[in-house]
């Protein structure tokens, strides 16, 4: 098999950390791909870097995300879809990095299973290029896509993040597209739809073949006020995925889950600075799928008023842990 692989990274203000993608990418054994990269607004010098670098190889397409085209990775992932002509489809990340041997290890086990929609691959870690290992507690799923989806909104660690799987493009193209609403929960809310959506047969194998660049700057990106607000504007947008995509049983059975994932994502992410809007509108969608009560829907409500009106005031955290007891120890 000698099929076109199409690798779409979005990339915006990193023009340093990416160079470093598309190199180990150059670096590939297997020879017969397209890397089509979408530039998400960057400035002038950082847009130059990798556009000179990309002139090395005409295998490289460097595309500038349309003025008409919503900002975000996923915006420029569906618009990099569009570009694609390859058999197989690679999402990938502007700071991590594939070994040498990545695109023909997955073509590889392709021509093995042939008969998957998508494949999934471990994924190591790296803090420096010349020192990428595999994760020790790394995991691989193969479940039903019914308990996969389980797998990816209640689990602690998600099954797969978007760089690990390779896809038949026939299974994505003009099928499915990211949420482009979304700057959190990517990973998660595309994949569910597409497990929901798409009824693929999928296989993971244990075989590390990419590394997540662990950096602090990725860890820690959402400690800020900003990275906060989008966060809680998007679980809403993710919210309608999850109850989309879940059976009525299911919503059933998980319904303490559902409401304990909601309320970490306030305890954690709520601010003086928060904009409600969308945060009130989780509030009702949950309310509407699953009933809350009157109690749980007081709590919830004090646990925003006491983040944006009282964080850090006398009797915040006696108060803040009496929540946090009802709704993790009393479901």
């Amino acid at each position: 098999m000698n099929s076109l692989i199409s690798i779409i990274i979005p990339t915006f203000n990193r023009s340093s950390l990416v160079l470093i993608t598309l190199n180990s990418i150059i670096n590939q054994t297997y020879r017969n791909w397209e890397c089509i990269i979408v530039d998400d607004g960057s400035d002038y010098n950082n847009f130059l870097e990798i556009e000179n670098y990309s002139k090395k190889d005409k295998r490289f397409k460097l595309f500038k995300r349309p003025i008409n085209v919503l900002k975000g990775a996923n915006s420029c992932r569906n618009f990099g879809i569009k570009q694609s002509k390859g058999e197989f489809l690679i999402f990938f990340d502007s700071d991590d990095l594939m070994n040498s041997i990545c695109l023909e290890n997955r073509i590889n086990f392709f021509n093995k299973y042939s008969e998957y929609d998508f494949l999934v691959f471990s994924m190591g870690g790296f803090i420096k290029k010349s020192n990428c290992y595999p994760l020790k507690d790394r995991k691989v799923v193969n479940l039903s896509n019914k308990k996969t989806i389980e797998e990816f909104i209640f689990s602690k660690r998600l099954p797969w993040n978007v760089c690990r799987p390779i896809f038949k493009s026939s299974l994505i193209r003009n099928r499915i597209w990211f949420n482009e609403n979304i700057q959190n929960f990517q990973d998660d809310e595309f994949n569910v739809r597409v497990l929901a959506n798409l009824k693929p047969n999928y296989k993971s194998i244990d075989f590390t073949d990419s590394y997540y660049r662990m950096e602090s700057s990725n860890i820690n990106k959402y400690n800020n006020n900003v990275g906060k607000q989008n966060l809680l504007n998007s679980f809403f947008e993710y919210s309608k995925t999850i109850f989309y995509v879940l059976e009525n049983s299911q919503v059933i059975q998980n319904r303490d889950k559902l409401i304990l994932k909601f309320f970490s994502i306030l305890r954690f992410n709520i601010s003086k600075e928060s904009n409600l809007i969308n945060v009130n509108r989780t509030i009702s969608l949950f309310k509407d799928k699953i009933k809350l009560t009157r109690k749980e829907m007081f709590l919830l409500k004090s646990m925003i008023y006491l983040n944006k009106y009282y964080f850090n005031k006398k009797g915040y955290y006696i108060l803040t842990q009496y929540i946090e007891y009802f709704f993790v120890n009393t479901k």
